[in-house]
């Protein structure tokens, strides 16, 4: 592509060695770099030089760790009660959900990362809102911009393109170092992430406490020397998490209702699921109830597997490579790009692939998916940092629909035009559906 070689694969077995044994010479993604565009080279999922990413990586983990999400359900959960008031203004009208899902991740994350209440709910001119639809619409030049991040780097250098576009950049900017701001003047501690790059602008670490000796890169020097934590390092960070938690979260929610639209029987055995998970613990939906919602688990997954939300994994060769039992030799520097897609939906893995069944994810069937042909948050030591965070997110907004109100349904899929423009897997012309209230199973009556 521009000259550049491209490996396609769709062999679990050599995703393996690229994604896991032989990660050391694959860590770096195939992306452009641009050298005038400081946040769309430093943020977490772009950053090319192995050493700064190691660093990054390490520092922002504790950030997605499972006692921070079970200390930010709460927060999650709030923003799923505005969802589900949101809803009951429109039961019974055909909306655009995927639009509805859109809001609710779009202030879960803004609260999750900002502190500050986006609201969009409540007003149709909210800057978040706006600002993530500017950056989520596909018109010819942002479509041009993305695909040459991936795969055109010359025409980014030639047209300065910007990763997450020129307004949003200045935006996020604004935003990030205003928070931060009036945080450090007025001392205010919130557990979110403005909170945490603050503590890793000003210690070097999100855990208070200094960086351990076994935090050195395999250059001998220590990581934290090795990249300036301030300036556009730190907003790089807040905007990758506002853009990949936004479309993960949004279509995943979107797609899962699109596929329980014309399922009713899988519809009725997930709302029962919620339903009764939340009645057993006294009508009060908690961070542990949704742990206990194993279908849900299975349908979101199946959801993943259908439409994954990143369609391929990219990685660049460091050095000239042999895949091992092969005669396949690639050159350094030549991209690799798994494709998910084509694993996910291959009939050699998955029975009926193209059919929406959660039951491959359940306890006795998922453990049989053979390795490395289902990876909706890539594998590895490079996988999705964020993919934990977005789980509870897509979830606690789907029990909240779902426990309360039912889909339409219908006898066959109704009509869904993916996005050719769009780099997420994303509906074109959003998905319309209709939420009625919905079939009471178990009473949700809180308990005293």
């Amino acid at each position: 592509i521009f000259q550049r070689p491209y490996l396609l694969l769709r062999d679990p077995e050599l995703a393996k060695y690229v994604l896991v044994k032989d990660f050391n010479n694959f860590i770096a993604r195939s992306n452009s770099e641009a050298p005038n565009d400081s946040l769309g080279k430093n943020n977490l999922f772009s950053l090319k030089n192995i050493h700064h990413w190691r660093f990054m990586r390490t520092k922002m983990s504790p950030f997605f760790s499972p006692s921070k999400m079970r200390n930010l359900f709460e927060l999650f959960d709030e923003i799923g009660v505005q969802l589900t008031e949101h809803i009951k203004k429109h039961v019974n009208e055909t909306m655009d959900v995927k639009d509805v899902s859109q809001k609710y991740t779009t202030d879960l994350i803004v609260s999750a990362a900002f502190g500050i209440q986006a609201n969009s709910f409540t007003s149709d001119q909210a800057e978040f809102s706006g600002i993530a639809k500017i950056m989520f619409t596909y018109t010819l030049k942002r479509s041009i911009e993305l695909f040459s991040f991936f795969f055109a780097p010359l025409l980014v250098k030639i047209f300065n393109f910007k990763f997450f576009g020129e307004e949003a950049s200045q935006f996020l900017r604004k935003v990030v170092w205003h928070t931060i701001q009036v945080r450090e003047e007025n001392n205010i501690k919130r557990p979110d992430l403005i909170d945490a790059l603050i503590t890793l602008k000003t210690t070097g670490t999100m855990e208070d406490s200094l960086v351990s000796e076994k935090n050195v890169g395999e250059s001998g020097i220590k990581l934290q020397d090795s990249i300036e934590l301030e300036g556009d390092v730190l907003v790089a960070q807040a905007a990758v998490f506002f853009t990949a938690g936004f479309g993960t979260s949004s279509l995943t929610m979107s797609f899962t209702l699109h596929s329980l639209s014309y399922n009713p029987e899988i519809q009725m055995k997930l709302r029962k699921e919620i339903q009764s998970v939340i009645a057993r613990n006294g009508g009060k939906f908690t961070y542990d109830c949704l742990q206990e919602m194993k279908y849900l688990d299975a349908c979101v997954k199946e959801t993943l597997r259908l439409y994954p939300t990143l369609g391929m994994l990219d990685r660049e060769a460091i050095n000239t490579y042999t895949f091992p039992g092969t005669d396949i030799t690639i050159d350094k520097g030549t991209a690799v790009v798994i494709s998910l897609g084509g694993l996910h939906r291959d009939p050699q893995y998955f029975e009926n692939p193209y059919v929406y069944d959660p039951e491959r994810f359940n306890e006795d069937n998922k453990n049989r998916i053979k390795p490395f042909t289902y990876m909706p948050f890539g594998e590895g030591p490079r996988n999705c940092i964020g993919a934990r965070f977005g789980s509870v997110a897509t979830k606690v907004g789907l029990v909240h629909i779902l426990k309360d109100f039912e889909l339409e349904t219908y006898e066959k899929p109704p009509p869904l035009e993916v996005n050719p423009r769009s780099v997420f897997l994303s509906p074109k012309n959003g998905i319309h559906l209709k939420l009625r209230t919905g079939t009471v199973y178990e009473q949700l009556n809180e308990v005293d």
